[in-house]
């Protein structure tokens, strides 16, 4: 134990009976709460919650949306389903940027990589789980690199958007990225002329959307037909267009995408739900959406651990 970090070393101390230290399997103990440990380490800012005992799982770098902070009932939620798991503060928290704005990709694939050599996850098995334009960053680092192992991605735009609170349309040639690669900003990959969904109209799915063909793992997608919080697109629509391009590039990875009627934007916790219907939708319709997209949820991660 005297290599680890004092943080980390905390963290695995409190959950070393169960075998974490040593990366063993997990038997799952549902009545006992998970771990909460404070992530202020290697230029990341987060929450990482460990199962109480260890699981045949993959671990899961959640990502919050446009709003930034910490997004910790979900990730909460999934450790108590046996997930290790790290709620990342990409901006709006306290040694973060305060808005999304030129925001390295590399930071989330940084929190991946840390994840894996910490917890040590069943087959080395990291996913990213992101809601709104946290679905969109977690597509995007996906696409970017191959140490992510899959995404499971809440009402999110699948073309790479602008920063925050500026226009999405790429009208205004004063709006900043949102996201940098190597430096460089990022405003996606149009697809070929003879591949776009409307060849006199493209899309900005078509002409900046993400690459997600090329991303090493299965894919889930969960969006709401009623969901009005996406600017210049719909998340249904966005959604389709990412099985689409995975469609024509064959990717050989499971795709999947799940949309529910009557549901919003804010339909991204775990249950119950307890928001607003924020984003369009009911309030009715966001608490089915969320019901039954759960075990769904689940169910993917779960699987994304054994391929």
């Amino acid at each position: 134990m005297s290599k680890s970090p004092p943080i980390v070393r905390r963290a695995l101390i409190g959950a070393m009976a169960a075998g974490l230290a040593g990366g063993g399997l997990y038997t799952l103990t549902r009545n006992r709460p998970p771990h909460r440990i404070n992530v202020r380490q290697a230029g990341l800012v987060g929450t990482l919650f460990l199962p109480a005992d260890t699981t045949d799982l993959p671990a899961i770098v959640s990502l919050t949306g446009a709003g930034g902070g910490f997004f910790e009932r979900p990730a909460e939620a999934l450790a108590g389903a046996g997930f290790a798991v790290l709620a990342l503060a990409t901006h709006n928290a306290e040694g973060r940027p305060p808005t999304m704005r030129l925001l390295p990709v590399e930071y989330v694939i940084d929190a991946v990589a840390w994840l894996r050599r910490w917890v040590q996850p069943a087959r080395g098995k990291v996913v990213l789980r992101g809601w709104s334009r946290g679905g969109e960053l977690a597509l995007l680092a996906a696409s970017l690199s191959p140490e992510v192992n899959g995404v499971l991605a809440y009402a999110p735009r699948t073309y790479v958007g602008r920063e925050q609170n500026r226009p999405n349309d790429f009208g205004d040639p004063t709006a900043t990225a949102a996201f940098t690669w190597r430096g460089q900003p990022l405003d996606g990959e149009p697809l070929p002329e003879a591949m776009r969904f409307n060849r006199t109209n493209p899309s900005l799915e078509d002409m900046h959307g993400i690459a997600v063909e090329r991303i090493a793992g299965p894919i889930m997608l969960i969006t709401g037909s009623a969901d009005t919080g996406l600017a210049g697109t719909t998340a249904d629509f966005s959604a389709d267009q990412a099985m689409r391009r995975l469609e024509l590039f064959k990717s050989p990875w499971r795709r999947q995408h799940d949309h529910y009627p009557d549901a919003g934007h804010d339909i991204a916790g775990p249950p119950p739900y307890i928001g607003h219907a924020e984003g369009g939708g009911t309030i009715a319709g966001n608490a089915a959406a969320v019901a039954a997209s759960w075990p769904s949820a689940i169910g993917f991660l779960r699987a994304a651990g054994q391929v």
